[in-house]
């Protein structure tokens, strides 16, 4: 979903906490596609991938009296993401070997799991820079702008299809790039996932 100017995550927040369905549904709706992507990633079952995300909003909303002390929001519901994600790949995996059966608390982020978002985030801005200038552009404008591929279209007065090839060679690049320095793959989905229109 875009983001608007209206729209006031720190506010939300504290609304939230204090039980304001309103201002809950405004949290889901500006984040709702961007979790789906990701669960329909890793899932590969729609369902699946909207069940993961009702859990999420679930735990946010059972978890809503400790949102105004979370730092930095993004980072907490991707973990509360990635925790739900991982708990159904585990209930499809037939061997449980595959994940490790102690995943930390959802609303707990570990000095480590800061580190690693802000590493992350930082090998993103690196690989932008590699980025041709048109690649660069649209991208900025569908990440930082929050526009449609339609409306990149508009204002850079290139057809939707020449918007559509540019986002996903910039992600192609941008995925190489942090994945060849080591960046978690979920995670990489998670940052990248507002790109995708």
């Amino acid at each position: 979903m875009p983001i608007t100017r209206s729209y006031d995550e720190s506010s939300l927040l504290v609304s939230v906490a204090g039980g304001d369905e309103r201002a809950y549904r405004s949290i889901f709706d500006h984040h709702w596609n961007r979790i789906y992507q990701v669960a329909r990633s890793m899932l590969r079952d729609p369902d699946d991938a909207r069940e993961a995300v009702q859990l999420v909003f679930i735990r946010l909303w059972e978890k809503r009296a400790h949102l105004p002390q979370v730092e930095n929001f993004d980072a907490w519901l991707f973990i509360v993401a990635r925790n739900t994600i991982l708990s159904q790949l585990k209930k499809k995996a037939t061997e449980a070997v595959m994940l490790a059966d102690d995943l930390p608390l959802e609303d707990q982020l570990t000095p480590e799991m800061v580190m690693e978002y802000k590493q992350t985030s930082l090998l993103i801005q690196e690989a932008l820079t590699r980025l041709p200038p048109q690649q660069l552009q649209v991208y900025k404008l569908s990440r930082e702008k929050g526009l449609t591929h339609a409306q990149i279209a508009e204002q850079m007065n290139i057809s939707p299809a020449t918007v559509k090839s540019h986002i996903i060679r910039a992600l192609h690049t941008l995925k190489a790039y942090i994945h060849e320095r080591g960046g978690h793959t979920l995670l990489i989905i998670w940052l990248l996932s507002r790109v995708i229109d």
